[in-house]
């Protein structure tokens, strides 16, 4: 059970820097798309939960195949582009205060989208791997299958009470905002993603240079 707390505060305490997930998730609250922006954070706690159980269990080489971080680099770039565009520069629907039927459907694929901005991050598998060293090194958690499975999973929850947290901030003073003051700041978040997009796009474009 140590191993679970231990795992749970870890989880909790480093996602709360602001970063792009973070963001998502902001600007789905915002616009009272509670659920959508759970998933979100979801997807990006079961990231944590595979990546965290890789380094402690020692395979992270398999979730470091060459192909994969191409593949999840590539798509986040579009994916941030694509919002960081539409938010910044197109018409955002009315902000409302209360659950529409239509926020309800596609939360798979908010799921999957939490996931896949997740992966584009490669240096989280040196982060994991430098917290198993770490907790293994000191002597936090016993390098058995059960503590290993308990701290991984701890992570997750501990991120996806992070994000529930956040949600539950963002709806407290969303009732605050004027309308105008809530687009204002979608839009704000908006450009965040487009440059958010740009340095991931120029990240990934180098590395393929490099490759060459």
């Amino acid at each position: 059970m140590i191993a679970f707390v231990v795992g749970f505060i870890i989880g909790y305490v480093t996602t709360i820097p602001i970063g792009p997930i973070n963001l998502a998730v902001m600007m789905k609250a915002l616009h009272n798309r509670t659920g959508q922006a759970m998933m979100i954070g979801t997807g990006s706690a079961v990231m944590d939960i595979i990546y965290c159980g890789a380094a402690l269990f020692g395979i992270s080489t398999i979730i470091s195949h060459p192909t994969l971080q191409l593949i999840f680099r590539i798509l986040p770039f579009f994916i941030f582009f694509y919002y960081g565009v539409r938010t910044s520069f197109f018409k955002i629907p009315e902000p409302h205060l209360t659950q529409n039927s239509e926020d309800a459907p596609g939360f798979k694929r908010f799921f999957l989208l939490g996931m896949a901005m997740y992966f584009s991050n490669p240096s989280f598998i040196a982060y994991w791997v430098t917290i198993a060293g770490i907790v293994h090194g000191y002597h936090i958690i016993e390098p058995i299958t059960y503590d290993n499975a308990m701290f991984a999973v701890g992570t997750g929850a501990g991120v996806t009470m992070w994000f529930a947290t956040l949600v539950a901030l963002v709806e407290k003073h969303k009732m605050r905002f004027e309308p105008k003051t809530i687009v204002r700041t979608t839009r704000f978040f908006g450009l965040i993603m487009l440059v958010v997009s740009i340095v991931l796009g120029w990240n990934l474009f180098t590395d393929l240079l490099l490759r060459q």
